[in-house]
């Protein structure tokens, strides 16, 4: 059907219009769609979205037996020259004639070995000062206690240090570390939060080697960087990373392109992300 050419005009333009929205809402709904598993967004950015975790593996059958392949190197224990314990096993008679052996037939022995913990449990170490009355003039002087012992009773350096580890270089909750070491060690009245400020005093002694390692790396002739997403207190923020073959330094923003200001120029390795 023909138009008059103002109507004409008029019906071309509303198909540009309709083929720019159609072309729009596309895009739109191509975006909403993303997720850190058919794009570059990290997994924490899922958030509600975030898919279920497929049951079984995706792996198909290969055809190759089970266990080490051939040419593949073992990573079992070996036995070793120097033990802790021995465990002597006899024999009371011949598995042949069924006669009475002693300890005068032993013609050889064969040593397996097992490699276990020991018990675990809490070791108490009491330190006692002793208080003198000076027969000079009748004062009295307490001996001076170790540093670090401080109270009537608290819990040791190793053991802190342990708590310390699980929770900052394992991602175990503070909690969570305080119910591990109830559990292995009968330390049924450490909490959370003495994990937690066990950790704010390490991070306090370890500040001015972070702040050396940041300067090094500021000044690195070539560093990478990158960042991943992650959550603290609930909200989104973002790890950023420097490193070099020998350094590392972590540090924690609420904006993914938020560099540090103090980085010196030379060559710097990245994904390409726009704040790079």
């Amino acid at each position: 059907m023909d138009f008059p050419p103002e109507f004409q005009a008029v019906l071309d333009g509303l198909q540009r219009q309709i083929a720019a929205l159609l072309a729009e809402n596309a895009e739109l709904r191509r975006r909403l769609g993303l997720d850190s598993s058919n794009s570059g967004k990290p997994p924490s950015s899922d958030g509600l979205k975030k898919k279920p975790r497929i049951a079984g593996s995706l792996r198909g059958i290969s055809g190759n037996p089970g266990g080490g392949q051939p040419g593949h190197k073992g990573d079992t224990p070996r036995q070793v020259q120097e033990v802790d314990l021995v465990s002597t096993h006899e024999a009371a008679s011949c598995a042949n004639c069924r006669a009475v052996l002693s300890e005068a037939m032993v013609v050889g022995v064969e040593r397996r070995q097992v490699f276990d913990l020991p018990t675990p449990r809490l070791e108490v170490t009491e330190h006692r000062a002793l208080v003198y009355g000076c027969a000079g003039c009748g004062a009295t002087t307490k001996a001076a206690f170790p540093e670090g012992v401080v109270s009537a009773a608290r819990y040791g350096p190793r053991l802190r240090a342990a708590a310390v580890y699980l929770n900052v270089q394992q991602l175990i909750p503070e909690d969570r570390v305080a119910a591990t070491m109830a559990d292995l060690f009968a330390a049924a009245r450490l909490c959370g939060a003495s994990v937690a400020s066990w950790c704010g005093a390490r991070a306090r002694e370890l500040a001015p080697l972070r702040a050396r390692i940041g300067t090094l790396l500021d000044h690195a002739p070539v560093r990478h960087l990158d960042e991943t997403g992650l959550r603290v207190a609930g909200k989104l923020a973002w790890l950023h990373v420097a490193c070099t073959p020998e350094l590392t330094h972590y540090r924690v923003s609420g904006k993914r392109g938020a560099l540090p200001a103090t980085l010196v120029g030379v060559v710097v390795v990245h994904d390409h992300f726009k704040s790079y």
